[in-house]
């Protein structure tokens, strides 16, 4: 084993996660997209779920999986995430997003018009599962990206993560599991 190698798999059995090179396929889900003041996340994430819920039992649509929170661009009105759920058929909302209603003012705009189809893309991604509290998020990312580079491959954009358990699980936060996805960019003369 190579002391590179060595180093890294001492480090993720230290708390960090294993990073692994996937190839996803293309998946289904409905959600809600917004801009959010970062420390609005929280309450954003448990309104969209909510709402997405209701819409898919309005439509007779059952949740594919877990939820999840897709990371786009952030910028100086904060940051542009989308909540949802999976889809195992086409959820035909709203064509276009449309933005989360004030706090409170959720119960006043019907689910649907709000909660719009989308995917999750195919293609090459960085995934690692953290275990524990969300404040141990950031240094699993961290941890992934730095996996990454030193695998010399390149990350795309617009990361998520899948809440397999989580707040209302009933299961203590040491136990929670998140897993971190990040589409990479395709290696030269790769398909996709």
């Amino acid at each position: 084993m190579n002391p590179t190698a060595d180093s890294n798999a001492r480090r993720e059995g230290a708390g960090l996660p294993v990073v692994e090179i996937v190839e996803l396929e293309v998946v289904r889900v409905a959600a809600i997209r917004s801009i959010v003041a970062a420390e609005d996340v929280p309450d954003f994430m448990s309104d969209a779920l909510s709402l997405v819920s209701t819409a898919l039992r309005e439509a007779g649509i059952a949740a594919a999986g877990p939820p999840f929170a897709r990371y786009y661009a952030s910028g100086p009105d904060g940051l542009d995430v989308a909540a949802g759920f999976p889809v195992a058929e086409p959820f035909l909302g709203v064509s276009g997003a449309l933005p989360l209603p004030e706090s409170g003012a959720a119960e006043a705009v019907p689910s649907s018009v709000i909660v719009h189809p989308d995917e999750l893309p195919a293609g090459p991604a960085a995934v690692a599962t953290h275990v524990g509290p969300y404040q141990g998020l950031e240094a699993a990312w961290n941890w992934l990206r730095e996996r990454v580079h030193g695998l010399g491959r390149e990350l795309g954009d617009d990361p998520w993560e899948v809440y397999f358990i989580g707040p209302g699980s009933g299961v203590d936060e040491a136990q929670w599991r998140t897993e971190l996805v990040w589409p990479l960019q395709p290696i030269a003369g790769e398909s996709g």
